[in-house]
């Protein structure tokens, strides 16, 4: 499972798959392990990035104000990902919008 620092920030992730990018962001009552099986089936035809938000998961809190999709900005940028399609539930839904 690596982890990023973005922005002084530790975020977990999964980076599964190859081709297009997929980042599927968890609900609020979970983390990205919610995304497991949909990790398999989308991995074998796309890249999947399943990021755990600040404070879920495997990913540290940060120690000042922040904004989520700032980070998983941040996370694609340090990857070299130029484009994404977004996927959330609840939670992930509002930061994916």
């Amino acid at each position: 499972m690596p982890i990023a620092d973005v922005d002084g920030v530790p975020l977990a992730y999964d980076d599964l798959g190859a081709g297009p990018v997929v980042v599927l962001l968890h609900a609020g009552i979970a983390d990205r392990s919610m995304w497991v099986e949909q990790n398999a089936a989308l991995s074998r035809t796309h890249r999947v990035l399943a990021v755990d938000l600040p404070g879920y998961g495997e990913s540290g809190v940060p120690e000042r104000s922040y904004a989520n999709h700032d980070l998983v900005v941040g996370l694609l940028d340090a990857l070299d990902i130029g484009a994404a399609t977004w996927v959330g539930c609840s939670f992930g839904g509002s930061v994916a919008l």
